[in-house]
């Protein structure tokens, strides 16, 4: 089949979207090109990064099965031979190869069988360029005995898991760039609250200034979720170093200084970086490549930039799959021979020598906190996350067959009715949304919530919302018409700085008891949503909010950065290549208390056993292999 007509059918289909179709044959007719090949090309290249992909993997299209909207396999779809498609590419004027050498911009790049769209190629390799620069800085400033003394104290080896977070403590005091990954409950904050307290304190010991700390996450629950939880880890430190620890985190966006008349560029860039001696990001398997790119080239070039996150998560929902891909390559197994000298002289700490990478690299910037210092959903939700992380779908299903208190593998058979399968759970968990007081419907929904796999179908997003609203009114558990009714909750979709609300935020729906009654109905409805702390609950007129859903259930892909006391995951009837480790793990991770996986074993498994796979070269250009 020529390109042309694989083009086609792959838009008829719904595969390539009209844009991705249109801007083929735009780009070719400006080119004065005609080849099918090239067309196919950018129209792929336009794909992959509304999947989430940095580029085309033209070498792993070839062997891809391709699916309607429905989740069933196409026939039929026979894409070019990859060295005749290679050559067509190459030989285009659209196509600019993978070399730093100047010459007139091009759309698109070539690098190797990888085609991306030119802009997502500069994001990668800027990001790349930047990390490796960062990952050379090396502090040794340091007073060792001090930092000794402060590591023993947070820190005793004697204590487990301790080992892991004092050698993370190290390399954030002494690299330009750290990364730590961990699993819930692995101290990750717990960790980042020591560190800045380490930090602070080699420079007032000594009567410098202190560092300035900026605290970032991708949005803006997970930003004052990271500010809370840096408070909270700070008991065990001197009252007089508290102040010197910042209290409230930003989002990504909002300290960029993000531009209304200029959404692409941000005010804070690599000629005006951001003032801060130590930026940390946490959620940063949350972030996209285009985001880290703009934020690394923000941070000023002596800075200590610490990205906190957990590697095993889903990736962004935009393009790129950051964290990843800088762990993708890192044989974990050690630290270069030039690095453990410096620990050791410094404070006689020893680290592992790798045997694989003795010389300095990223390698000597990454920890992985493995170590579960608690697990607030029991034993039973931590050795879930364990198994599947793992891809063990036999340990898994054991874990679900035990039916304990923690977790549950609830089936459900192909077109079974909402109302059996759903009925009883939404009755129990949502009964007093629609009469409960203001504070009581928000801790509600934060107790419980449906994540889905999947946005459409028949356990969908929007199918379990719609359900949920139609069971509760039905019972009288609900009332009113339309998107305005007590106890309605909603997650803003998008941000708002003047409001504070925040992409993620869930409010709820419910008269303003402050305000006199309008009529014989009772008082005018409002949104409320959580104050920070123990404030009490924020309102907002309707016409104020920004664009916002029904959240009786939202995607696993939302609910990333969120904790709950319990959620039900709801997996599609069949087989889907949305649905994998990945998804899973992320859902079930969501959960602190109570775990149940509604649908079958078949797609469990073989969800456990697929991985997310996101084309990009990050890695290749991290590690160099």
């Amino acid at each position: 089949m020529s390109g042309v007509s694989a083009t086609a059918v792959l838009r008829e289909a719904g595969v390539l979207s009209h844009l991705d179709y249109e801007l083929g044959e735009a780009l070719l007719e400006l080119a004065r090109e005609t080849s099918p090949e090239v067309a196919l090309g950018v129209a792929f290249a336009s794909w992959a990064v509304q999947r989430g992909h940095v580029c085309a993997d033209l070498a792993e299209l070839r062997g891809r099965v391709f699916t309607d909207a429905e989740d069933r396999p196409l026939e039929g779809i026979v894409l070019p031979e990859l060295g005749p498609w290679l050559a067509a590419l190459s030989a285009s004027k659209l196509v600019a190869a993978d070399t730093r050498s100047a010459g007139a911009p091009r759309p698109l790049v070539l690098s190797g069988a990888r085609l991306y769209l030119a802009r997502y190629f500069e994001y990668e390799r800027a990001l790349a360029d930047a990390l490796t620069l960062q990952s050379r800085v090396v502090h040794a400033e340091l007073d060792g005995a001090l930092l000794r003394q402060g590591l023993d104290a947070l820190f005793p080896v004697s204590k487990p898991g301790m080992a892991g977070q004092r050698r993370a403590s190290l390399l954030a005091l002494l690299r330009g760039l750290s990364v730590i990954s961990g699993g819930p409950g692995t101290g990750k904050t717990y960790t980042v609250a020591k560190i800045l307290f380490l930090l602070q304190q080699q420079e007032l010991a000594h009567g410098r200034p202190p560092h300035r700390i900026l605290l970032l996450a991708p949005t803006g629950k997970a930003a004052q979720r990271l500010g809370e939880a840096i408070q909270q880890n700070l008991a065990d430190i001197p009252q007089a170093m508290r102040p010197h620890i910042p209290s409230e985190a930003s989002t990504l966006h909002r300290a960029l200084g993000f531009q209304k008349n200029q959404p692409t560029q941000f005010k804070h860039r690599r000629e005006h970086p951001l003032p801060a001696d130590v930026v940390v990001v946490d959620e940063a398997s949350m972030v996209d490549l285009a985001l880290m790119a703009k934020l690394v080239d923000a941070v000023h070039p002596r800075a200590r930039l610490v990205l906190l996150g957990d590697k095993d998560q889903l990736a962004s929902v935009e393009a790129g799959a950051i964290l990843g891909d800088i762990y993708g390559e890192s044989p974990d197994d050690g630290y270069s021979r030039e690095m453990a000298e410096v620990v050791t002289r410094l404070t006689g700490d020893v680290l592992p020598v790798s045997p694989t990478l003795p010389r300095p690299g990223l390698h000597d910037c990454m920890v992985h906190l493995s170590h579960v210092h608690r697990f607030e959903g029991g034993g039973a939700i931590g050795q879930l996350a364990t198994a599947v992380k793992a891809g063990r779908a036999d340990e898994a299903l054991e874990v679900l067959h035990a039916r304990g208190p923690d977790v549950e593998l609830c089936a459900v058979e192909p077109g079974a009715p909402l109302e059996a399968v759903f009925g009883a759970l939404v009755q129990d968990r949502f009964a007093r949304l629609g009469s409960a007081p203001v504070e009581e419907k928000l801790t509600i929904l934060s107790s419980f919530r449906f994540l889905c796999a999947h946005r459409r179908g028949p356990l969908g997003v929007n199918a379990l919302n719609a359900f949920v609203a139609q069971h509760l009114t039905r019972h009288g558990l609900l009332q009113g018409q339309g998107d305005w009714y007590d106890g309605r909750p909603i997650l803003i979709t998008s941000n708002d700085y003047a409001l504070e609300l925040f992409n993620g935020d869930v409010g709820v729906i419910a008269p303003d008891l402050a305000a006199s009654a309008e009529s014989a109905d009772g008082r005018p409805l409002v949104a409320f949503f959580p104050g920070a702390g123990a404030a009490p609950a924020r309102r907002f007129p309707p016409g104020q909010l920004p664009p916002h859903d029904t959240v009786f259930a939202m995607s696993v892909h939302k609910a990333q950065g969120s904790e709950l006391e319990e959620v039900a995951l709801v997996l599609p009837e069949q087989v889907s290549p949305i649905v994998t480790r990945e998804l899973i793990y992320t859902g079930i991770t969501r959960a602190k208390r109570t775990v149940k996986i509604f649908g079958s074993r078949t797609v469990l498994e073989h969800a456990i056993g697929a991985r997310v796979q996101r084309a990009s070269g990050l890695g290749q250009r991290l590690w160099g292999r």
